[in-house]
C-alpha cells in the first residue's frame, strides 16, 4: 500500500461488508418472525444472501487493506459465538423454545463486542443493545418472544444499513 493509500485507509475496513451481511442477515430473521411457517427458508436465506453479498463488497471501491487484528477480532467473534451457542443449547435445551431462542439471540449481541476490533464502535453499540433486548425478553414473559425477534431483525437491518451507507463516510480519516 503506497503512502497516499494508507494516508487514506479507512480505520475498518471490513465495515461495508459487515453491513451488507447485517443488512441481509436482519431482513431474513425479520421475515423469519413475520412468516413463521418458513422461518427457516428465511433465515438460510438471509445468511446466505448476506454472506454472498459481504464477499461481493470486495468490488466495492476499497476502503483499505484489513489488518491482522481486524480479521483476528472477525475470527475470534465468530468463534467465541460457537462457543457461546453450544453452551446455550446444552444449558437450556429443557427451558423451552422462548427461553433458548432470547438466549441465543442475546450470544448474537455478544459476539458483536469483540467484533468492534473489525467493524468499529459501531457494531459494538449494536451487541449492546441486543443483549438488553434480549435480556428484557427473558425478563418480560408476558410480551410475546416475537417482539424481540422483530426488534432485533431490525436493529440488525438499520445498523447494517448505516455501516455499508454512512458510518464509511463518518469515519473515514
Amino acid at each position: 500500500m503506497s503512502t497516499v493509500e494508507s494516508l487514506l485507509a479507512h480505520p475498518y475496513p471490513l465495515i461495508r461488508g459487515g453491513g451488507l451481511f447485517l443488512l441481509f442477515l436482519g431482513l431474513g430473521f425479520l421475515l423469519s418472525w413475520i412468516f413463521r411457517s418458513r422461518w427457516l427458508v428465511f433465515v438460510i436465506g438471509g445468511f446466505a444472501t448476506g454472506l454472498t453479498a459481504s464477499g461481493l463488497s470486495a468490488l466495492l471501491p476499497s476502503l483499505g487493506k484489513p489488518s491482522f487484528i481486524h480479521i483476528a477480532g472477525l475470527a475470534g467473534a465468530i468463534v467465541i459465538e460457537m462457543g457461546l451457542i453450544y453452551l446455550v443449547l446444552t444449558r437450556f435445551k429443557d427451558a423451552g423454545e422462548r427461553t433458548l431462542i432470547l438466549w441465543i439471540l442475546l450470544v448474537v449481541g455478544v459476539h458483536f463486542l469483540p467484533m468492534g476490533l473489525a467493524h468499529g464502535p459501531l457494531i459494538v453499540v449494536l451487541g449492546l443493545l441486543l443483549i438488553v433486548n434480549a435480556f428484557v425478553g427473558l425478563r418480560a414473559e408476558r410480551v410475546p418472544m416475537q417482539v424481540f425477534g422483530i426488534v432485533d431483525g431490525l436493529l440488525k437491518m438499520g445498523f447494517g444499513a448505516v455501516m455499508l451507507l454512512a458510518y464509511p463516510a463518518l469515519t473515514f480519516t
